[in-house]
């Protein structure tokens, strides 16, 4: 029998459990598991939208305080998995969680929405929830280096109209351009040059873009494409 009745409830989609439980003792809606996770991180983490909306107002603290060992609340783990419904649902409770809250590492909403390629999740965040497009994580990276490094025009071009720093660099001094040629990706590359990438921003070690290509195919394929051949 799980220690973590809730949380196990949460996680395998029962919501009839979920609701005798919460009945019983209204407190457990916040209780951490082993993890430090609270049955509703598993409830996100699972997309049970329905157990969500049957443990959230018994949640009677902010948002932002429910973190788990890694410092992720509910509202990353949605993002992460690319669930609208459930981050619509969790930036309604009151207060309104912040959408540019970090994790341990740094990482927030529209970090990880962007690492997992979720384009109308990061468009939402970005048009409705104002997440911030410039943040850095720990190691310097902004959402567009994330962008550029999974190879996502759409992405990159919509961060880029959202005001993203296209020459930020991270904290080897790498670009987003340095990011999407390392991962083989000359044209995301050659189109953040047409955005205004600067070709010859170098990296703490003194490389450009090109000198990190993941391939000397790669390499001359973007340099013939911004005209340096």
């Amino acid at each position: 029998m799980s220690d973590f009745p809730l949380h196990q409830a949460a996680r395998e989609n029962k919501p009839l459990t979920v609701e005798g439980i919460l009945a019983e003792n209204p407190k457990l809606a916040i209780s951490k598991d082993d993890d430090s996770r609270t049955p509703l991180h598993w409830a996100c983490s699972m997309n049970n939208e329905q157990i969500v909306l049957i443990i959230l107002p018994f949640v009677k603290v902010d948002i932002d305080e429910l973190t788990d060992d890694s410092g992720w609340t509910p509202l990353h783990i949605a993002a992460s998995i690319g669930n609208q419904t459930i981050v619509d649902q969790l930036m309604a409770t009151k207060p309104t969680p912040d959408v540019d809250l970090a994790t341990n590492n740094g990482t927030t909403a529209i970090h990880l929405a962007t690492s997992k390629n979720h384009y109308d999740l990061v468009q939402k965040l970005i048009d409705t929830y104002k997440s911030s497009v410039r943040v850095k994580d720990k190691k310097g990276i902004t959402p567009l280096h994330r962008a550029a490094a999974i190879g996502s025009q759409p992405l990159v071009k919509m961060l880029v109209a959202a005001k993203a720093n296209v020459n930020a660099k991270d904290s080897d001094g790498w670009t987003p351009l340095h990011h999407a040629l390392a991962e083989g990706y000359a044209d995301v590359g050659a189109l953040l040059v047409l955005l205004g990438a600067d070709v010859d921003a170098e990296s703490n070690l003194g490389e450009k873009a090109a000198n990190v290509a993941c391939n000397e195919g790669v390499r001359k394929f973007f340099l013939q494409q911004v005209g340096q051949v």
